[in-house]
């Protein structure tokens, strides 16, 4: 594939460059036909008055209120220019900064144009210098009589009416929008432009609605209904796409900039966090088209509605999409606070677009954020119920689990399962209850004590093993202590029984011992007598008595210990050995038991452990028995109710409680009824919960907000922002410049966010409307979209901003409605294509005399690669996956113990070929694909990406893998669709990429690369191999490889056409 693409790397840039500028006719920045002509010379005008916000106000902030602004710790010559009393105030000179109406007698209009180094303002040393044109904005305003405003962010939108338009353009406009636009466009001597083609349109509004091109089907479909008449047509079209899931995605995918989401921690480690149902969520908030007021509603306080639906929790997550770390030394708090900053500063730029940060530390130098507004702000975050520290966990409480379909009805099934067991197991009790004797309990105490659980009598124990030599013997031909028979071992030389437990096991408690009774015989002593206890399937715990002889174990360790001597023969000893001396601890579980001699003949009969802890299987003849041992254990393994009914005193129990143990002791010890009712029971129950709990296991979970319960945590202003230099206490409160909490709110999260969307609010309107407008028509109205203060770029249209946020408001704050709004208007129809004039007096389009036309971005670009070859999947949702990327990148950032260490590329086309929203974004190394085209890391806030224009991101089109996969099945497609000729199959291949026909031009280069390229992998099969090689789709071998190679070329070419890789 490299050879190739190196072979012919001259011949596809001029190709590329010739498409280009082809294209450039049809919808690029100049028509050839459009030499400018001279303008006459207008007559001189009237000077406009001066409009202090947009004029003054931005050379003050820029220039001035570093030294003389709202920051009064960095305030010089007790000189204050951001608000009005202080412009006119007396200063110490006696003079006033500005006189209104006297220009002369003003020391600002002085200190601007003066010559004299030290008096001029502003100082050299700021590295500011004022225009001309600026010396003359400040000068006309002092003369005009100063007239002052607020910053025009800060005054509520006001709806202005649309102007009318002048008589030759009166035709064009369609919509209020038009108007506003057109009024600007006049005024500075430009027309609109001529409508863009239908396909252009239609390909247009499926990239900015769907991010995904139109297949030549839509085309045709469109191009049909639009011969009946292309406004019905167009808006039928608009209306389908609005109504497509694929809508949901496309927008949601500007949303997670803002919200920072990423699937790890982004900090130290870097370790998975799932987090996906949350994205899961915006894609679904903007398909079902929530309300925007009540989309902003449920991410800052969804689980403090009143009964919060699940899913208005998971919203929640917006406010824990934050980095976060639980790196080695890191302090509790100083994380939290870190957490809390991210959130305030998050927030404000989202919802208010503004820049806060700085009054993390102090006073806002630009604007009037105040640094107790900033901690206002901040304790409405500062009572998250959960850790700082992430723990390094991918289930950072709190958090909540989100089951899919399946599970939810698998758990369902489940617990209707066990219901009905638990139902049939409660009768079978209640029988053995009404069966029970309570004469058995008289005269017993619950008072604990130790007892014998005795595990071998009278026949190898119950699920245990037997190995080795030695038999049960019986009376009256042999001593036996109790019972029916007892083992007994002949041995010449070194024998042993052994028995394996497979059954119930023996468990050691504090202060046990381990008995058994032996009777030596007076006739055949052995040399040694051995005991010896299994643990975790190792014999390392034994001892012995009588002669050292037995060569197993190290002596003097808990391997081998010497108790004594031989007990006596001719009768019955018991000999015991605390667990304590064997290195046995509590809660150690024995598994195997051995009884071992050397020589001589021994009957050994009723062993097992001296405890105060109940064993498994052991059964009790009372119920007073069975709460005495199940004290002695602390109620381990029973029901939170039933243990706590064992732990009161027998007086305290109410008759209901008792009726409660009786039950539980019924069901445990198979009273009267015996056991073998109860097992199958209790075994399905086991079974089913098993089952169940696997089920439970395996949900997701997705990171939440919630508050603590009982005070709040108090919040202080803390000085330069560090989180252990606390000061003045502060509560929770709006900034003192924007309007207050309304009247009855609940002072939280849900009354900060009601606030946000309440009526007077200047600005969550405003900047809603223009960050859509930015996605559409590739800039905002305010440029600067994370930045409506002083320091930002004003608006181009600042009637229209105001007109949309007012009625985007008013409308119900209707997402949908709001974006047909713009993508019907006249404005967003116009070509793309432009005059010389148009070009030199608006290069930016901020006048939007032409229809918007930029790169697109990186998940559309490689979305729609997917898509006109055929292979994008298309599933809504889900956890994320990982697409192949170049080997090392994230092992080159990763720590050794982190869990996304590692990059391991998912297989399997239902993964690989999804969206490109749905792939995993690790925030110290994301996705090169996406980085590459401008994607931000998302380990901050983003809502404005930068387009920039490199050679790696053309090579990255060219050569990354899966794009040239694309263009391989690209090339199938259309080797399987199109008609056999090759022109046919350049039609269709053209047509699939631009969902435009080609003309005569693009048909003979393409024909001609064609041939070139044919030629070449013919001489060069190797080279055709290897380039059609790879990818999750395998080459169809019915295809020539080198037939196919050419036509991969043909593919990588197109998708690469300035016109493809471009919304025109």
């Amino acid at each position: 594939m490299a050879s190739g693409l190196r072979r012919f790397a001259s011949l596809f840039a001029g190709l590329i460059a010739a498409a280009a500028v082809s294209g450039a006719a049809r919808g690029g920045d100049v028509a050839p036909d459009a030499a400018p002509k001279p303008a006459p010379t207008p007559a001189p005008a009237k000077p406009r008055p001066v409009n202090f916000a947009r004029e003054v106000r931005p050379i003050l902030s820029d220039s001035c209120f570093a030294c003389h602004g709202p920051d009064d710790k960095q305030r010089k010559a007790k000189l204050r220019l951001d608000v009005h009393e202080g412009v006119l105030a007396k200063l110490e000179s006696g003079d006033a900064a500005v006189v209104p109406g006297k220009v002369d007698d003003s020391s600002l209009a002085f200190r601007i144009e003066t010559d004299d180094a030290e008096m001029l303002m502003p100082p050299k040393s700021s590295g500011k210098t004022l225009t001309p044109q600026q010396i003359d904005v400040l000068k006309r305003w002092i003369a005009e009589g100063a007239h002052w405003g607020e910053h025009w962010a800060f005054e509520p939108p006001v709806q202005a009416a649309p102007p009318a338009p002048d008589a030759a353009n009166k035709g064009w406009a369609r919509t209020p929008i038009d108007r506003f636009l057109l009024a600007r466009i006049e005024a500075e001597g430009l027309k609109p432009s001529r409508e863009a083609e239908p396909t252009t349109l239609l390909r247009r509004a499926y990239l900015d609605l769907t991010g995904l091109p139109p297949t030549p089907a839509d085309s045709d479909a469109f191009l049909a209904d639009a011969a009946k008449g292309l406004d019905a047509a167009y808006e039928k079209v608009v209306d389908r796409l609005l109504d497509s899931p694929r809508y949901g995605e496309h927008m949601a995918r500007f949303w997670l900039d803002a919200a920072r989401y990423g699937d790890t921690h982004g900090l130290h480690l870097d370790n998975f966090r799932e987090m996906w149902p949350y994205r899961d969520w915006v894609v679904n908030a903007f398909n079902a088209n929530k309300p925007f007021d009540q989309f902003i509603v449920e991410q800052l306080a969804g689980d403090l509605l009143p009964n919060p639906t699940h899913d208005q929790v998971i919203a929640t997550g917006f406010n824990r999409c934050h980095v976060s770390t639980s790196e080695g030394g890191s302090i509790e708090e100083e994380v939290y606070v870190r957490n809390v900053v991210d959130q305030v500063d998050t927030n404000s730029t989202v919802f208010l677009g503004l820049t806060v940060g700085c009054a993390r530390c102090h006073d806002h130098k630009y604007d009037p954020v105040r640094q107790k507004d900033y901690y206002q702000l901040f304790a409405f975050f500062n009572n998250i119920d959960g850790p700082a520290l992430d723990g390094n966990i991918s289930k950072w409480a709190p958090i909540v689990k989100v089951p899919s379909a399946e599970q939810t009805a698998a758990l369902k099934a489940a617990d209707a399962k066990l219901a009905d067991l638990r139902g049939k197991l409660a009768a079978e009790a209640a029988k053995a209850v009404a069966a029970y004797d309570p004469k058995v309990d008289e005269g017993q105490s619950e008072v604990v004590q130790r007892g014998d659980f005795v595990w071998l009598d009278d026949a190898p124990p119950a699920g245990s093993t037997p190995q080795g030599d030695g038999e049960f013997v019986s009376k009256p031909d042999h001593p036996v202590l109790t019972g029916k028979a007892a083992l007994r071992i002949e041995a010449a030389g070194l024998k042993q029984k052994i028995f394996e437990i497979a059954g119930p096991k023996l468990k050691v408690g504090e202060g046990d011992s381990f008995f058994t009774y032996v009777f030596i015989d007076p006739l055949k002593p052995p040399k040694e007598i051995m005991l010896q206890w299994r643990v975790a399937g190792a014999w390392s715990h034994r001892a012995f008595w009588g002669e050292n002889v037995i060569p197993w174990g190290k002596d003097g360790t808990t391997e081998r210990t010497r108790i004594g001597d031989l007990p006596a023969s001719g009768s019955w000893v018991r000999i015991e050995v605390a667990a304590k001396t064997l290195g046995l601890a509590p809660g150690t579980v024995i598994d195997g038991w051995a009884f071992t001699q050397h020589d001589g003949a021994a009957y050994w009969d009723k062993a097992g452990l001296s405890t105060w802890t109940p064993q498994e299987g052991q059964t009790y003849g009372s119920l007073t028995a069975w709460v005495r041992a199940r004290s002695a254990d602390g109620g381990m393994g029973l029901a939170d109710p039933i243990k706590a009914i064992v732990k009161k005193p027998r007086a305290g129990r109410t008759d209901d409680e008792r009726k409660q143990l009786l039950a539980a002791f019924v069901v445990e010890n198979g009273w009267t009824t015996g056991r073998s009712i109860f097992e199958p029971l209790l075994q399905q129950i086991a079974k089913t919960d098993a089952e169940r709990k696997a089920v439970d296991d395996a949900i997701s979970t997705t990171l939440v907000f919630r508050e603590r319960v009982g005070e709040p945590k108090p919040a202080f202003l803390l000085n330069r922002g560090e989180y252990d230099q606390r000061r003045d206490k502060v509560g929770r409160a709006t900034p003192a410049f924007l309007p207050p909490l309304p009247p009855g709110s609940s002072v939280d999260r849900l009354g900060l966010a009601r606030w946000l969307v309440a009526p007077n609010h200047p600005l969550t309107a405003r900047v809603a409307v223009n960050r859509f407008w930015l996605h559409v028509f590739g800039t905002g109205i305010v440029k600067t979209a994370e930045d409506f203060g002083s320091q930002g770029e004003p608006p181009s249209h600042p009637e229209l901003l105001d007109w949309l946020a007012v009625q985007f408001r008013d409308e119900g704050w209707d997402v949908k409605r709001f974006v047909k709004r713009m993508v019907m208007s006249a404005a967003y129809r116009q070509t793309s294509q432009t005059s010389a004039e148009s070009l030199a007096k608006d290069p930016d389009n901020r006048l939007l005399s032409r229809g918007p036309r930029f790169r697109l971005d990186a998940e559309t670009l490689r979305d729609q690669a997917f898509f006109v070859s055929g292979m994008l999947v298309e599933r809504v949702g889900g956890p994320s996956v990982k697409p192949p990327q170049p080997a090392g990148l994230w092992e080159a950032v990763a720590y050794t113990g982190s869990n996304t260490a590692r990059f391991t590329a998912d297989t399997g086309a239902e993964k690989v070929h999804r969206r490109s929203m749905y792939t995993f974004w690790k925030r110290t190394s994301p996705p090169p694909q996406m980085t590459t085209l401008d994607a931000p890391s998302r380990e901050s806030c983003q809502v404005r990406r930068e387009r920039t224009n490199t050679p790696l991101q053309a090579l990255l089109l060219l050569n990354e893998p899966q794009y040239v996969e694309a263009s391989r099945v690209l090339a199938e497609r259309t080797l399987r669709e199109a008609k056999p000729a090759p022109e046919e199959r350049l039609r269709y291949m053209f047509r699939l990429a631009t969902a435009r026909q080609p003309d005569a031009r693009d048909l003979a280069e393409l024909s001609a690369a064609l041939q070139d390229l044919s030629a070449h992998y013919a001489k060069q099969p190797e080279a055709a191999k290897a380039l059609i090689e790879g990818g999750e789709f395998k080459p169809d071998a019915k295809f020539d490889p080198s037939e196919l190679a050419a036509w991969t070329m043909i593919g990588n070419i197109l998708l690469n056409l300035d016109e493809v890789v471009t919304k025109g």
